[in-house]
């Protein structure tokens, strides 16, 4: 797959969070704002949450499998299943 200005795209993802990450350790260790310094603690374990959320689908999207297979015949065929035995 080729994506377009790939090194671009990375520098710029690189740099935004390097940036975030030195404002961010201001706001913890510096600053006396406890709303600001709140919002910076919840916006890094959203990403966390995001991050993990991509991991786990996009490893798990490739292994997905149809259910059933493709439907074939006509509309009026019966539909053939099986039983599963009662307890």
């Amino acid at each position: 797959m080729n994506v377009p200005h790939l090194r671009i795209i990375i520098a710029f993802c690189v740099a935004a969070i390097v940036g975030y990450s030195i404002f961010s350790g201001w706001v913890v260790f510096y600053s006396n704002d406890a709303a600001q310094r709140g919002d910076v603690i919840g916006t890094w374990k959203s990403f966390a949450v995001a991050a993990f959320a991509f991991w786990l689908g996009s490893s798990s999207g490739g292994k997905a499998q149809p259910i059933l297979a493709p439907a074939s015949g006509k509309p009026d065929d019966p539909v053939h299943s099986v039983e599963q035995p009662q307890p």
